[in-house]
């Protein structure tokens, strides 16, 4: 966060000229953050973007607070039946449900591969 005050003329907004330090500044510092994050970071933020959940978001849906496969898979089928248009449910929600399973789908594949990975490293 900027705790950075900008000194503000009465009736006008902040010049361009003093914004542009603060705008370069967010930006390295998200860059920095993304390259922090390295190779498992950028798998998993991608694939938020396709699925437009973050992960947080698709375990609150799921209710789900670690990644278990068989509780990600029982919760699902739960909570797909229970919103089934069908016996009065909701398909905007169950629809929430599949994408929040397309994700956390994604996000075990992304872990499994990285398990893999690590495992075919040399030791040294």
């Amino acid at each position: 966060p900027l705790t950075r005050r900008l000194p503000l003329r009465p009736g006008r907004g902040a010049r361009k000229s003093e914004l542009e330090p603060l705008r370069q500044s967010g930006c390295h510092a998200s860059r920095a953050a993304a390259d922090a994050r390295g190779r498992a970071g950028h798998r998993s933020a991608a694939a938020s973007n396709l699925s437009g959940l973050s992960l947080q978001e698709a375990q609150q849906i799921l209710n789900v607070s670690k990644l278990n496969p068989e509780e990600v898979q029982k919760n699902y089928e739960h909570l797909f039946k229970v919103n089934d248009k069908s016996v009065g449910g909701s398909f905007y929600l169950q629809s929430k449900v599949v994408r929040a399973k397309e994700r956390l789908d994604e996000e075990l594949k992304i872990q499994a591969q990285e398990d893999r990975e690590k495992g075919q490293k040399p030791h040294t």
